[in-house]
């Protein structure tokens, strides 16, 4: 284990990484917050699906089985085992579980019978990785590195609902009767990763010999733990400060989530973990980067995601996070520069609920709504290398409030607009601007600098 500053890095190991996401939680809030103007219900059981699945996965697999953190209605965890078929039966049997789950919480919990019903997906890779633990006042956090943690995500975001999608490297190395519901499939977004293949299957088709009843009735007790009447969703008049929240003290905030992933850095990794040191200490200084200029500009860490960044920026009293928000996104751009590599950057704003949830004392900060997957949308699928990609409805508040900053921004599609400008690109052409115009005027009384902040 070695310690690089803020920064422990723990020995290199293996593991098969798996996501478990609800694929339509967006839809489940929208509906009960049309209905009630609260999301209380899907908070609630978004922690009873994720703290029970922790929670059975712990218990069977201990030492096996770990958790690396909850991403808003995505559960990370990865299990390490030098054989790749015994990693899957424990993957299969957690996942199998959560599938059941989903079920049994709607037909037997009262509290959850309004709600529509969670659709899960989930995706799955193995490989070497490296495990970080950020160290920081009040506010410490893990997060894990490597080809196979990055791929897995992406196998998760390709599967359909109430499936698996598994990488090649997995299936070779599966035995024959687990093979057995599994069906080659050759999409082109993930030859940009190096990969030909990847396998799928529904979920209800993995082969899992036990009985999940008593987890399930547990699961049902955990629900009971907390009354939804015990929920309070207050708006913000200060900057939220995560470590005052938890399932029973929420916000309800408009804001902007900031998403920022560097681009083509999956494939910088080596497949057998060669060069697995090296990126370790790269990212490290890619992430601290990142939130270094978050919180330079009033904005709020949530998590790394990975090699991701993601933050909040939100109004409270007379404060609009809309400059901030932006200019964090432009200075980003910037600070990866150093390190050779580009980066993508996403960001949307509207209503956001912002709590803490999970099994593990309630330590993973959320943020929920659907402005989370307009923004993750942007940065993933819209945002190119060192561009920075808004919502419409964020460009046309940023017009509002700073129209020199709205103008570096063009039409992407429909929904979006884009900058491939960084924060010294904008201020070299303030300043190029405004000197034109004092030159015009016969005025050379102000400085340059005058627009650096």
């Amino acid at each position: 284990m070695t310690n690089r500053g803020g920064l422990i890095c723990r020995k290199k190991q293996e593991s098969i990484f798996t996501y478990i996401n609800i694929a339509n939680f967006d839809d489940v809030a929208e509906k009960e917050e049309s209905a009630t103007h609260e999301v209380g219900h899907s908070i609630h059981a978004l922690d009873t699906f994720f703290s029970s699945v922790e929670a059975y996965g712990m218990k069977y697999y201990p030492g096996l089985f770990l958790v690396e953190k909850i991403t808003g209605s995505r559960l990370h965890m990865y299990v390490v085992s030098d054989s790749i078929s015994q990693a899957f039966d424990i993957v299969s049997s957690v996942t199998k579980y959560a599938d059941e789950l989903t079920v049994y919480l709607k037909n037997n919990v009262s509290k959850y019978k309004t709600l529509v019903p969670f659709w899960i997906q989930v995706g799955a890779c193995f490989g070497p990785f490296y495990e970080f633990e950020f160290k920081r006042k009040d506010a410490d956090e893990m997060t894990t590195i490597g080809y196979a943690a990055n791929y897995a995500a992406k196998l998760q975001n390709l599967s359909k609902p109430q499936h698996i999608m598994i990488s090649e490297n997995m299936y070779d190395d599966l035995a024959p009767d687990q093979k057995l519901y599994f069906r080659k499939l050759s999409p082109a977004v993930i030859r940009k990763y190096g990969q030909e293949n990847c396998y799928d299957a529904e979920i209800k088709n993995l082969q899992v010999k036990y009985n999940f009843r008593r987890d399930l009735e547990r699961a049902e007790q955990f629900s009971n733990r907390v009354d939804l009447q015990d929920m309070n969703f207050r708006s913000a008049n200060q900057p939220l400060n995560y470590k005052d929240l938890s399932k029973t003290e929420c916000k309800k905030i408009k804001g902007i989530p900031l998403f920022a992933d560097v681009r083509d850095f999956t494939v910088q990794f080596d497949e057998d973990g060669a060069n697995l040191e090296e990126m370790a200490a790269k990212t490290q200084n890619i992430l601290t980067a990142m939130y270094e200029v978050v919180e330079g500009r009033h904005g709020i860490h949530v998590q790394f995601q990975g090699d991701r960044e993601m933050a909040l920026f939100h109004d409270y009293s007379d404060y609009s996070c809309v400059v901030d928000a932006v200019t964090a996104g432009l200075r980003i751009i910037d600070a990866v520069k150093g390190y050779q590599v580009s980066v993508g950057v996403g960001q949307s704003i509207g209503r956001l609920f912002a709590a803490k949830i999970g099994a593990r004392g309630e330590k993973d900060n959320i943020l929920l709504g659907r402005t989370v997957s307009e923004a993750d949308k942007n940065e993933d699928e819209y945002a190119g290398k060192n561009q920075l990609v808004l919502s419409t409805d964020l460009y046309e508040e940023l017009k509002k409030k700073d129209s020199s900053l709205a103008a570096l921004f063009k039409k992407k599609n429909s929904e979006a607009y884009y900058t491939e400008s960084g924060y010294r690109s904008y201020i070299s052409q303030a300043s190029y601007s405004q000197l034109k115009r004092d030159n015009a005027s016969n005025n050379y009384n102000k400085a340059w600098g005058t627009f650096i902040d």
